[in-house]
């Protein structure tokens, strides 16, 4: 160490450096180059893992195990293989498939040196998973280890140099895609990658045809991996499989489910205990009683042989497994010959009769998975089936069959007939306009906000979430001591704010029950928060008016949100950011996942024809125009929108605020009506509750009242 002392610089030292090394020599350069030139070695892909890579195991760095996941055996060492150019695995999520593809990569790396591209599906998953999966590994193993490059940017986010090689990580860009030569590119998470590539105006192909561009110049020897979950639903949901096509699954309208299609269309199978029968470990072969809860189903659950009836426990999967690599099962796929019955032979993927293809292509279903609980597995079927049957959303089904079952996702909801507005007329109730139908539980009070009035609804709600249209009416005229009454105008939400207190009194008012003594006040109000310009700030300004009136646990201002695939239904939360740059808001808002909810309003309007938990009933008073509001929109592909020649639909969505509105107060969380909560109890007792004979006389005496205020306040304006 070099150390200078100077009196300009006072009593410190100054430290330099240590001197630079020497230059590197031309034999190190050569020796370090070595590599590039040794012969291919080859040694399979799951064979070179176990000898080079190490993976952790509860918390221990161990070999890999091909008997962990004997099912993942032969996908990866077809990528090594020179008769197919792609392999396509598609199965459930945490079954292995992600371990493979760097398993694949790293065989590249270690014995036969090529360029490597993977492409994940975002940037951010990109960096996630370099740091979290790849990384450690090529630390934790000393031999990858040593053919890392040393320098500054051998080993980034985007770039990984080994000595002979090179992998290269990026995600989902025409950019990345269009330029680049690789021997292997592996796509992980397939379906979460944009359909398209390029602009909408000059699309550059799909990612995976983009894929095969890249591995051109290696020939034979170049190969495109690909692995994903299913995340696009069925294209044609009447589709059906022949025996012609016994391994074929529906065609979905993009992902890697089209691109299984069209290669082998490889199986796992097992081998019966019982009977020596060959057949496949599917979640519909599970035997369990559905009419248990969720829980208690999943706890009895075990796997019926298709041959012979035998049941056989979770306890025996993990040693099927073993045995169908063994050779007593394993994969399976179509060959080109059909039998006597024009049943199509199955066939290993050495056999020279398998489908010709240049695709060896895979569909692992998760009741065979390694790390799949049957239990868990149909605990968790049953209870997103039965939410989808009460709710009619089937969000949570559809991840069901997407990330547990892995199978794509045909959508059991759609109606048996279209409703039309007949149909309403014909089940709609004969209570009278604004009395509460003698079964109700709680009234909430939805207000959408158009340019020229308030559409305002009154919803009763009883057990199950059975639900009726007490009132529904348009707020059009301004109240007293707002401006410019004098012109006759109607109220404009957008520009007046004054015109908001039209409101203040639906919070007060008392709906009479149908043969009581009694009414109920609403639990609940909520305001649409959206419309044209003005609207957001002036119902702000009500809202925070309400809590000034300490009813602001009673006032809601609602969001709607469209998609399915939202986090949830309905959350109460401040926004994250202001629109245009503006800084947010710092009220809370009830976010409403419309499409979701719409989906559960469209089909408890189709349970009306009986007494169905959950129906949503509609009332002889109601005018056609209100009726055809209810059925005013359409479920499309990417959510609910207008029909052609449509204008009103606030009826629809007035119906959607109430329901989300009822889900946020505890609906759903309501499992014994017996003990249901004050504000939602049977009776006089309900915490709403206010006797009938209370209400005349205040409600009399209020009106002069209201009047002499309206004087002070047009004075007050005049000054």
């Amino acid at each position: 160490m070099i150390e200078i002392e100077t009196t300009r610089m006072g009593a410190h030292s100054v430290r330099l450096r240590e001197p630079l090394p020497p230059y590197t020599r031309p034999e190190d350069i050569l020796a370090d180059s070595m590599p590039i030139l040794e012969t291919v070695n080859r040694m399979s892909v799951t064979d070179a893992a176990e000898r080079y890579v190490r993976v952790e195991t509860q918390g221990t760095w161990q070999s890999i195990d091909r008997m962990l996941t004997p099912y993942m055996v032969e996908p990866a060492d077809m990528t090594g293989s020179r008769r197919f150019k792609v392999v396509a695995f598609v199965g459930p999520s945490q079954s292995g498939k992600t371990v493979m593809l760097q398993t694949s990569c790293l065989h590249r790396v270690m014995c036969d040196p090529m360029p490597v591209q993977v492409i994940h599906m975002s940037r951010p998953e990109r960096d996630k998973w370099v740091e979290h999966k790849l990384d450690p590994i090529v630390r934790n193993s000393p031999r990858i280890h040593d053919l890392l490059g040393k320098g500054r940017d051998d080993s980034t986010f985007s770039r990984k140099r080994f000595r002979g090689t090179r992998v290269e990580i990026g995600y989902p860009t025409a950019q990345q895609l269009s330029g680049g030569t690789y021997g292997l590119v592996a796509m992980t998470d397939f379906d979460h990658f944009p359909v398209m590539m390029g602009t909408k105006d000059s699309p550059e192909g799909t990612p995976y045809r983009m894929a095969r561009q890249r591995i051109r110049t290696y020939l034979s020897r170049g190969c495109v991996l690909v692995e994903s979950t299913p995340a696009h639903p069925w294209e044609d949901p009447s589709w059906h499989n022949g025996i012609d096509s016994p391994h074929m699954l529906p065609p979905t309208t993009a992902g890697i489910v089209n691109i299984y299609n069209e290669g082998t269309r490889g199986r796992w199978y097992w081998q019966c205990p019982d009977c020596d029968g060959l057949f496949e470990p599917r979640f519909d072969r599970l035997v369990y009683d559905g009419a248990l809860d969720p829980g208690e189903a999943g706890a009895v659950a075990e796997m019926g042989c298709p041959h012979c009836g035998a049941l056989i426990a979770h306890r025996h999967k993990v040693e099927l497994n073993r045995r169908a690599l063994a050779g007593h099962g394993g994969w399976l796929h179509e060959g080109q010959a059909v039998d006597g019955i024009g049943q199509r032979v199955l066939v290993p993927i050495d056999d020279s009769a398998v489908r010709r293809t240049d695709v060896a292509s895979y569909s692992l279903d998760g009741a065979a998975a390694t790390f799949a609980n049957w239990a868990e597995l149909v605990a968790n079927y049953e209870a997103a089936r039965r939410k989808a049957e009460d709710l009619n959303d089937d969000s949570e089904l559809s991840g069901v069959f997407y990330t547990e079952i892995g199978k794509p996702y045909r959508g059991s909801l759609a109606k048996d007939a279209e409703i039309g507005l007949q149909f309403l007329k014909d089940h709609a109730q004969a209570t009278p306009r604004g009395v509460l139908p003698e079964w109700v539980r709680f009234v909430t009070v939805s207000i959408d906000v158009q340019d020229n009035r308030f559409p305002v609804q009154v919803t009763a709600w009883g057990e199950g979430g059975r639900a009726q249209v007490v009132d529904r009416y348009d707020l059009v005229t301004p109240p007293a001591g707002a401006p410019n009454t004098e012109a006759e105008r109607s109220v404009q939400p957008p520009r007046y704010g004054e015109d908001w207190a039209v409101l203040e009194a639906l919070g007060e008012q008392v709906w009479p029950v149908a043969g009581a003594a009694y009414g109920l006040r609403a639990i609940a109000l909520v305001v649409d928060f959206q419309g044209s310009a003005g609207v957001s700030d002036n119902a702000e300004a009500f809202w925070r008016g309400r809590r000034a009136a300490g009813l602001g646990k009673r006032w809601f201002v609602s969001r709607g949100r469209g998609g399915f695939k939202l986090p949830g239904r309905v959350w109460l939360d401040t926004p994250e950011r202001g629109s245009k740059g503006k800084k947010a808001r710092s009220i809370k808002i009830l976010n409403i996942a419309t499409d979701r909810v719409k989906d559960t309003i469209s089909a408890a309007i189709g349970k009306v024809n009986g007494d169905a938990a959950g129906a949503f009933y509609t009332a002889l008073w109601m005018s056609d125009d209100q009726h055809s509001e209810l059925l005013a929109e359409e479920r499309g592909k990417d959510g609910w929108e207008k029909r052609r020649g449509q204008i009103r639909n606030e009826s629809f969505d007035l119906s959607v605020q109430a329901r989300a509105l009822a889900e946020h107060l505890g609906l759903l969380r309501i499992t014994d009506w017996n003990a249901a909560p004050g504000w939602a109890a049977a009776g006089p007792l309900n915490s709403m509750a206010v006797a009938l004979s209370e209400t005349a006389a205040p409600a009399t005496a209020a009106k002069p009242a209201r009047r002499r205020r309206r004087v002070q306040t047009l004075t007050y304006l005049r000054r």
